[in-house]
């Protein structure tokens, strides 16, 4: 935090030559809505809020700070559920929204290229009308494309392509020393940005890196072309193990977009049942597994059905109370909102209606036993804390590994609430860590309890590469255990 009145209001002026008056703020009231998420994580402010329009704004921005040795934020919506944009040693708060344009569709190659501010919602009604899809998350049609890709967040296409990290085909860079830099093949021909390689891949200097190691200002992504016909099937079922089975069986046979399994008290948060009320039921089904398949012919289509129809005799044969429907027919029983699974992005009902949302969602093995195991103690931890027992799952990458949540809801205007919120995920944490759970969009608190466990020379090269690429050590401090 800046200390001087005469320091900060000489920053604050050059500030306002770079991006205009109106586009700067040190107001208490406005630096107060940066300083906090919708998690767990305790608020820190910043000292300003910078809104640039241009790459050359922000260069500019990032010499000032190496001259004042002042930290910088990125930041676009600040909905990571990982407090991975409180800027936890104050500073510069970068806001990239206006940063918004789709700059261009190649359809030859199968990429878009975009600026950080291109959310969700501008995307889709981008492609409405072209050839092409993107992939879609279970989160607000306001969330970054960008950010979701450098956070190695999971969408409806996960299962084929694996987390959204996997998908970038290049990007442009402002360095914390200000250098303005292109990896991928962009970085021989500005128009030609189709893949990251065969040269040396530095992608991995930048992506869950939580802006430490560079402000990303232009991104390509893959797209794939629509197909004709497209459908969704819904299961019921009780039998975890076996749910769990038939689930990683269709993962692998290459036929699917997307497996999303579910405790039925997730479907009933989605539904917008009030906070603290979704619950199981006795005599309800346990589990609620949705199936997303495609077709380029509808002699394709009925093929898939068929195996998505044999596969399921199975789970029935162990549970006999197992059901398979449409998406449209389980709508009916549990009310449209439900059908808006098949029409991402979306808001899920009733998440913020006490202000309070947060995960531990962790990458890891695929294994059957271990993720049945995994279930049962998160839930039991879960139940122990009392909160409600909403997970949220995915294969990916065709059952490679497997995408293993907890959506939860809280208070925040109740402290203890807030703190057995905290108590209750570092536990998650530490159990499903030594099942071999990775977290991902790694809050602070979660890294440094990596740090404390991986392999010392790993930790070592992190440092050694943020000092290198932040000898001032500006670019969002304090992420993972590193200043």
């Amino acid at each position: 935090m800046l200390q001087q009145a005469e320091t900060h209001e000489e920053i604050l002026n050059k500030l306002r030559k770079i991006v205009g008056n109106e586009w700067v703020s040190d107001f208490p009231e406005e630096l107060l809505l940066y300083s906090y998420d919708m998690t767990e994580h305790p608020p820190s402010n910043p000292d300003f809020i910078v809104m640039p329009k241009s790459v050359e704004e922000i260069i500019e921005v990032v010499k000032l700070a190496n001259e004042y040795k002042i930290p910088i934020v990125p930041f676009v919506t600040g909905n990571n559920i990982g407090g991975l944009t409180i800027p936890l040693k104050g500073g510069i708060v970068l806001d990239l929204k206006r940063m918004d344009r789709i700059l261009h569709l190649n359809e030859d190659d199968m990429y878009i290229i975009i600026e950080p501010g291109v959310t969700f919602g501008h995307l889709k009604k981008f492609l409405k009308d072209t050839n092409f899809r993107y992939n879609y998350p279970n989160a607000p049609p306001f969330a970054s494309v960008m950010a979701n890709a450098l956070l190695s967040g999971l969408n409806n296409l996960s299962l084929r392509y694996g987390c959204m990290s996997e998908v970038i085909n290049g990007i442009e860079v402002v360095l914390p020393t200000g250098e303005l830099v292109k990896i991928g093949t962009c970085m021989c021909w500005d128009k030609h940005w189709w893949g990251r390689g065969p040269q040396p891949d530095l992608l991995g200097l930048f992506i869950n890196w939580q802006g430490m190691t560079g402000i990303v200002t232009k991104m390509a992504l893959q797209v794939w072309p629509k197909k004709p016909f497209r459908d969704w099937k819904f299961i019921l079922s009780n039998d975890l193990a076996k749910t769990y089975e038939i689930v990683r069986k269709l993962a692998r046979s290459d036929i699917m977009n997307d497996i999303l399994l579910m405790s039925v008290e997730t479907i009933k948060m989605v539904l917008g049942i009030p906070y603290g009320q979704a619950v199981h039921l006795e005599g309800e089904p346990h589990w609620a597994t949705t199936l997303d398949f495609s077709a380029n012919t509808k002699k394709e289509y009925e093929a898939k059905w068929e195996f998505i129809k044999d596969t399921f005799k199975e789970l029935k044969e162990v549970d006999p109370k197992a059901v398979l429907s449409s998406v449209q027919g389980a709508a009916k029983m549990y009310g449209q909102k439900f059908a808006e699974f098949t029409n991402l992005p979306f808001t899920i009902g009733s998440m913020l209606e006490y202000g309070g949302c947060t995960w531990v969602g962790t990458y890891m093995t695929t294994n059957i036993d271990t993720i049945v195991k995994g279930v049962k103690i998160a839930f039991d931890i879960i139940e122990k804390h009392g909160f409600e027992k909403c997970l949220y799952t995915r294969m990916m990458k065709g059952g490679h590994y497997f995408a293993f949540r907890f959506l939860l809801r809280f208070s925040k205007e109740e402290e203890e609430e807030v703190e057995r919120m905290r108590k209750l995920n570092k536990e998650l944490f530490e159990n499903l860590y030594e099942l071999g759970a990775f977290p991902y969009k790694t809050p602070a608190w979660a890294a440094e309890e990596i740090i404390k466990r991986c392999d010392p020379n790993w930790v070592n090269l992190m440092h050694k590469i943020k000092k290198t690429l932040d000898p001032n050590g500006i670019f969002n401090p304090g992420r993972w255990g590193v200043e």
